[in-house]
């Protein structure tokens, strides 16, 4: 008996290639849709991609990997201040012992508000599953609250520890404790918050609003003393 012919299979393996691509720009094609329609509903702008932004912030989850892409991107005003909302995606690569080249490709979901002046960087994150103590050990210590509950949930790094006192106060401590379900980091004038995977119209707006809340909770004299600025007049739209 003999085997299966080479060209068959050939052909077979181009049919189920076939498929999944259809399939994937098919996928996109209704999540292009899905987002255009969310921003028209919300009176935004809409553009399927702008891998410009890619550049524009060097935290997480930015400025790693290659192939860096930004699509789906929603831009306009929320609450009185400008806001972009986009799929972000970078690509990273492993070989094995045997020289077998493994792509792997990271998906996040971003949502950035624009502040009314820079403050300095600040980034609030999830302990992992240790609470941080491998990360202690090796150095990478953050700063440390009066309150346990909140030092085991969160990790807070930034460059300033008084400054970082001054922003996580209780009532943010509060806040992020009942739904601080995304990193979020402060860096220049802008608010940023980012969770792993594809989000959807929803989660962007629970995101827009948790960093409203976020916002609403920074102490007038934060925004007097480390930026200069009167936070009720907010900056011309720069996204």
């Amino acid at each position: 008996m003999s085997g299966v012919s080479p060209v068959l299979l050939i052909l077979v393996a181009l049919v189920v290639a076939g498929g999944i691509f259809y399939f994937n720009y098919l996928a996109a094609k209704k999540r292009r849709e899905l987002f255009a329609g969310f921003a028209s509903q919300q009176g935004w702008s809409y553009l399927p991609d702008n891998n410009a932004l890619a550049g524009q912030w060097s935290g997480t989850p930015f400025q790693t990997g290659d192939n860096w892409r930004v699509k789906n991107v929603l831009s306009g005003a929320y609450n009185g201040h400008q806001m972009v909302a986009f799929d972000y995606s970078y690509q990273t690569h492993s070989t094995d012992s045997k020289g077998r080249r493994t792509t792997t490709t990271h998906k996040y979901g971003v949502v950035v508000v624009q502040l009314p002046g820079a403050l300095p960087h600040l980034e609030v994150t999830h302990e992992g599953i240790f609470g941080g103590v491998v990360a202690n050990a090796l150095g990478f210590r953050d700063i440390q609250f009066e309150s346990e509950q909140f030092n085991r949930a969160f990790r807070v790094k930034a460059d300033d520890e008084r400054y970082g006192h001054a922003v996580v106060t209780p009532r943010m401590m509060e806040l992020l404790l009942a739904r601080g379900e995304i990193g979020w980091r402060i860096e220049g004038n802008s608010l940023l918050g980012w969770d792993k995977g594809d989000h959807n119209p929803t989660e962007v707006m629970n995101r827009l609003t948790l960093l409203q809340q976020v916002l609403e909770q920074v102490p007038p004299y934060v925004w007097r003393d480390y930026a200069g600025v009167d936070p009720r007049v907010q900056p011309p739209q720069s996204y």
